[in-house]
């Protein structure tokens, strides 16, 4: 079952949606920080065009969502029609459809929904990142093989472990030393910058920057 993570607009998150969502097949999770977008398969933005600005807060959420590099589709869920200039305004921002709550086509709209991430997700037996422990090297999206330093190997090895989840330098440096002493936060910057160096822009999208706090290696592409 695909996990949809709900982004709510200024209330909370009724439990009628996710009733209804697990009837055509979902998990959900309601989302409210970057960080827990490696959680779900897809993003649900749900606009109730009747308040004031909902739309646009909508249009806000896609945009960050899109700079953030989220790398899952994104849908937009609204209780009325849009009009056609505002549907062109939200698939040209980067969103994969727009779902109309009790319209006609909405259970058809979560089949195709269903169907895209099926093409999209990788199945739990499958990986794109295969990791060579003895050659300090891996394999990304079956291309030839990367080779590492020891210190870099060790690095996206850690990251690797705990793939969706938010590293943060002192993890790192206390992984690298034991915790005997520290190394500091530029000089694991400078770690992660060879390591996105050597996987090219085949794998520009494998770890994120979470700003203050450490890096993420995106679950999706593991």
């Amino acid at each position: 079952m695909y996990t949809l993570g709900i982004i709510i607009l200024d209330y909370s998150f009724d439990l009628e949606m996710s009733e209804k969502l697990h009837s055509y097949g979902f998990e959900s999770k309601e989302i409210k920080k970057m960080d827990q977008l490696s959680e779900v398969d897809g993003i649900l933005i749900n606009v109730n065009q009747k308040i004031n600005n909902h739309t646009i807060k909508g249009l806000e959420w896609l945009t960050n969502l899109k700079k953030e590099k989220c790398g899952v589709p994104i849908w937009l869920y609204t209780d009325t029609p849009m009009t056609p200039i505002e549907r062109k305004l939200c698939l040209h921002l980067g969103a994969n459809g727009i779902l109309v709550r009790d319209s006609e086509e909405e259970e058809n709209d979560f089949i195709i929904m269903k169907n895209i991430l099926g093409c999209l997700v990788q199945p739990e037996n499958s990986s794109l990142v295969i990791l060579n422990k003895e050659a300090h090297s891996l394999s990304f999206n079956g291309q030839e093989e990367i080779s590492f330093t020891r210190l870099e190997f060790q690095v996206f090895s850690f990251l690797y472990d705990h793939a969706g989840e938010v590293v943060t330098y002192q993890q790192i440096s206390d992984y690298l030393c034991n915790g005997e002493r520290e190394v500091q936060q530029y000089r694991i910057s400078n770690i992660i910058f060879l390591i996105r160096k050597k996987l090219g822009e085949e794998g520009k999208d494998l770890i994120r920057t979470i700003r203050t706090k450490g890096f993420q290696l995106n679950k999706m592409l593991v």
